[in-house]
């Protein structure tokens, strides 16, 4: 895992069951180039896979930054979900 500054990662709702992750991002301008042009040369599939897929585009298209200082957050749960099979 990246080491990460103490700013760089929140922890909301600690210890309870809904305890999730807020990282920052900042928008970073060569990323977006480059995703436009990936966008483009794909007919757009790589727009529609980027909109299904929220946590990949933000991570395509930024890089880490402290929270008070970022352009987008991102939650995650931090909560494992198992799956019960029923019989």
């Amino acid at each position: 895992k990246i080491r990460m500054e103490k700013e760089d990662l929140k922890i909301v709702n600690r210890g309870l069951e809904d305890e999730m992750e807020l990282s920052g991002y900042r928008l970073c301008r060569w990323k977006l180039v480059l995703v436009g042009l990936g966008g483009l040369c794909t007919g757009g599939f790589l727009f529609l896979l980027l909109y299904w897929m929220p946590e990949w585009c933000v991570k395509a298209t930024c890089t880490r930054s402290a929270v008070r200082d970022a352009d987008v957050a991102l939650l995650q749960s931090t909560v494992c979900i198992k799956p019960q099979l029923n019989f």
